[in-house]
């Protein structure tokens, strides 16, 4: 098998997020072929893909599409798909060995997706866009034709959710459901952050290594300690300015990773220079 990793961006302000989510997942996956597309970035393969992608899309779709010609273009057979605002902590394991299921996804925060009285997801089937596997080029297809036909300010997140919920067309699983680990942003507290609130702090303070892995610890919305095999920002920062970027980083570098965890990221995950 052929398997791919797609990590892109579209501004220099995500310059330091991107570079520790390249550094992270090449540190546990040196032979998977990682596709790292920035702005700094002007290989020929991106460029060639640029020009095939004729209609402007937001940066979300953009990603997919670029997913979508990559299966063609490297004739991969599993795509994994990453935001360039997460960290990968471990082997994603739960992607790679599975090759049953069309789209392999993750947790969104538990929250029910709801589009105009229309039901995508409840709290506990809400998947989030920017952790996910493909294991079937025609999933990804089917997820961008009904985002071209139903633009919503959920943008693929949306579309993603429809498919795997909704239409059931292809088949999906969410590997961090019922499960020992946590790819997405449950990690952070398995809670919502009510509007201008920042409630992860005193539930990422409980993050312990265990045998060179990071876990959640427990507390009063998770009863049983689980593996992070990515931790993810997902602080919107799309709708945000450099220095605004970098206060919700020093935020949770000094407010929420205790010592613990950040000498996990410098010493285990590669981020020799993480704060």
């Amino acid at each position: 098998m052929k398997v791919g990793c797609l990590i892109y961006s579209d501004h220099e302000k995500y310059k330091t997020l991107h570079e520790n989510a390249v550094k992270s997942f090449t540190t546990f996956h040196p032979n998977v072929e990682l596709y790292s597309f920035d702005i700094f970035n002007d290989c020929d393969l991106l460029n060639s893909i640029r020009k095939e992608i004729k209609t402007p899309l937001p940066v979300g779709p953009y990603k997919y599409k670029i997913g979508e010609i990559l299966f063609e273009k490297e004739k991969l057979d599993k795509l994994i798909i990453l935001g360039a605002d997460t960290i990968t902590c471990s082997r994603l394991d739960e992607f790679l060995d599975d090759n049953d299921h069309d789209i392999l996804t993750t947790l969104d925060y538990p929250y029910e997706l709801i589009i105009e009285s229309y039901r995508l997801a409840r709290m506990d089937n809400h998947v989030n866009a920017d952790i996910v596997c493909f294991n079937n080029k025609k999933a990804l297809q089917e997820i961008l034709n009904h985002y071209n036909h139903n633009k919503t300010h959920y943008f693929e997140q949306a579309s993603l959710n429809y498919i795997c919920n909704v239409q059931r067309k292809f088949t999906s699983k969410i590997v961090d459901r019922f499960s020992e680990v946590v790819y997405n942003v449950r990690s952070k507290g398995n809670v919502c952050a009510e509007p201008n609130t920042f409630p992860w702090a005193k539930y990422m303070q409980k993050y312990e290594v265990v045998d060179d892995k990071l876990f959640t610890g427990t507390h009063e919305y998770i009863d049983e300690s689980k593996q992070i095999k990515i931790w993810h920002y997902c602080q919107g920062f799309g709708n945000q300015n450099s220095d605004q970027i970098n206060e919700s980083m020093t935020f949770f570098a000094n407010e929420c990773f205790n010592k613990e965890t950040k000498k996990f990221f410098r010493e285990i995950c590669g981020l020799k220079d993480f704060v």
